[in-house]
Order: structure tokens, then sequence, then C-alpha cells
């Protein structure tokens, strides 16, 4: 099967596109290093207040202790969600770049 050479608009877009993605990685990994450490507090918060809770009797600090915790454990699946689309987008704009420059 013959190789298609690259044309000059071809490897221009790949570029453009491999540029814009890495672009739009640096910030969404800024944030999500701050959305974990918030749901790092936001579990620590709902542990103490659910350990409060349980030793005054208090059944409504148990309770908004625990759903800080599941809130917690919302935020962390979340992120873990954006970890893997950035894992995608860095294996697209990589594999951009590498067409761009005419490698299989």
């Amino acid at each position: 099967m013959e190789q298609q050479q690259p044309t000059d608009d071809n490897v221009l877009s790949s570029k453009i596109l491999a540029s814009g993605i890495a672009t739009l990685l640096i910030p969404l990994a800024t944030r999500t290093m701050s959305n974990k450490a918030d749901a790092a507090a936001k579990d620590a918060e709902g542990k103490l207040e659910s350990a409060l809770g349980e030793l005054t009797g208090d059944t409504g600090h148990q309770l908004k202790g625990k759903a800080k915790q599941v809130q917690a454990s919302a935020m962390n699946a979340a992120e873990d969600l954006k970890d893997g689309a950035k894992a995608v987008a860095q294996k697209v704009s990589d594999a951009a770049a590498k067409l761009a420059d005419g490698k299989d």
C-alpha cells in the first residue's frame, strides 16, 4: 500500500491542533491539582464533622459529615475522569504531531 505524503496544509493543521491541545492541558493540570486539594479538604472536613456528631450523639452532624465525605468522593471521581480525558487528549496530540512530522 502506497503511503501518501502529508501536504503542507495537513502538516500545518496537525501542528496547530497539537499546540492547541497542549495549551488547553496546562491550565487543566493546574485546576486538577487545586480540585484534588479541595476534595481532600472536603473529605477531612466531613470526617471531623462526622466524628463530632458521634462524640456528641448529634445525628445531624453525623449525617452532614457523611454527606461531605460522599461529596469529596464524587469530586475525586470527577477529577479521575478529567485525568483520563487529559491522557486521551495527550495521545491524540502526540498522534497528530507524529502525523504532521510524517512518521507512522
